[in-house]
């Protein structure tokens, strides 16, 4: 019978030390986009997308939701050299921006020019419609 109230006296005592620790604190992350438009503190590094973890590429997740495709061959308009295109997929469910019909490169290959379209804030993603620094002009 002692053995059992001691017992049951270590694990009480255990249970009630592990209420009074105080929890690691959590690191919340504002997606890059939003936090760097919304913020006006310039570029901002979330932890755990910006290096210093196992996820060194903050492109990573848009590739892998299939924002970023593949590059495909593309004529720009204008006088820009042919080369490839770098497509993102505006109607994937994690885009919150639209594209701006503005092609610039970003490298050299050798298919020729590397082209991203221009991206802006989509004027439909809540986050957007009420971040003061994008209504506010």
């Amino acid at each position: 019978m002692d053995r059992t109230v001691t017992r049951i006296a270590a694990v009480g005592a255990a249970a009630a030390a592990t209420c009074l620790v105080a929890p690691a604190p959590a690191h919340a992350t504002v997606h890059e986009i939003i936090a760097q438009w919304c913020a006006g503190h310039g570029p901002l590094d979330p932890p755990g997308i910006s290096g210093g973890s196992n996820a060194d590429n903050f492109a990573k997740p848009l590739f892998a939701s299939g924002f970023i495709g593949e590059p495909v061959p593309f004529d720009p308009p204008g006088d820009q050299a042919a080369g490839m295109l770098i497509p993102f997929d505006f109607d994937a469910p994690n885009s919150k921006t639209v594209g701006t019909g503005n092609y610039f490169a970003i490298d050299q290959s050798p298919a020729g020019p590397v082209y991203i379209e221009q991206i802006a804030p989509d004027p439909s993603f809540p986050a957007f419609r009420h971040c003061p620094r994008l209504t506010t002009g």
